[in-house]
């Protein structure tokens, strides 16, 4: 049988490896977001063909060393070295953030998460207000969906034209997104992971930041007209949070397995 390590301190990956051991894999959980001597003697120790890390960068990458070679690693954001020390060792490495399927459900829950996070904080109803949506990704589609549902009036502010003509064939109002821009009324939900915007584009409206840290301020001023909201899948919903990541890496895996039987079939 395969062996599974899942590492991190998020919540959702604590839950993930409980789902994998529910489906009858051998896996084991390490809750911490860097290379520590738990982490060294369990690689040591289990040898794990499949390792689970963490969304964000981890704090120490974990030498490949400890790492078995044709073993399989799955994470988030990573250093090219430390792909490349992989690579080199015979170590497959897939970054499951560019996963289309991920992508599209982990929006979905980003869309549905803020709505939880509106109502708790503006303590206001969604329908007939206006709502900025800034940048038109998997993430702005998702939550200017959920929004239009709940009869919110939608300005989507993009830079490209392709996200502009697409977003006004889906009905919605655009906005040119410059650095001279104007939000005047209602909210602003930033999905751009840069800095990009001046406090002073903004005023009063209050700017949701649901994007990857920094956000999306230029400068490191505050505001109280300015919240930022990491990791909303999973915080406010981590038991689908889970389920969705471990559906990706297992549908990942699989591919793999078909992509090497493919290969050994080849050069037989």
């Amino acid at each position: 049988m395969t062996k599974w390590l899942v590492v991190g301190t998020d919540q959702r990956l604590r839950i993930a490896n409980e789902l994998l051991v529910e489906l009858g894999i051998d896996s084991k959980y390490i809750n911490s977001d860097t290379f520590n001597e738990q982490l060294k003697q369990t690689l040591i120790d289990i040898k794990p063909d499949h390792l689970l890390l963490p969304l964000l960068l981890m704090e120490q990458s974990i030498p490949v060393d400890y790492l078995k070679e044709g073993s399989s690693v799955y994470s988030g954001n990573t250093s090219a070295e430390w792909r490349q020390e992989l690579a080199d060792k015979g170590i497959s490495h897939t970054n499951y953030l560019e996963n289309e399927q991920f992508i599209w459900r982990n929006a979905q829950l980003t869309a549905e998460a803020f709505v939880h996070v509106f109502y708790e904080q503006t303590k206001r109803q969604i329908a007939g207000k206006h709502f900025y949506i800034a940048g038109f990704g998997r993430v702005g589609k998702a939550l200017a969906y959920i929004l239009k549902q709940l009869q919110a009036t939608i300005t989507i502010a993009a830079r490209a034209n392709e996200q502009l003509a697409e977003a006004g064939i889906l009905g919605y109002n655009t906005l040119r997104l410059n650095e001279t821009t104007q939000f005047t009324r209602g909210y602003l939900l930033n999905t751009i992971p840069a800095p990009w915007l001046d406090l002073n584009q903004s005023g009063a409206v209050h700017v949701f930041d649901v994007s990857s840290a920094p956000g999306c301020l230029k400068h490191s001023d505050s505001s109280e007209y300015y919240t930022i909201h990491l990791k909303l899948p999973g915080k406010h919903f981590p038991e689908d949070a889970a389920a969705v990541l471990v559906d990706a890496i297992l549908r990942i895996s699989i591919d793999e397995r078909g992509t090497k039987c493919s290969k050994e079939n080849e050069s037989d």
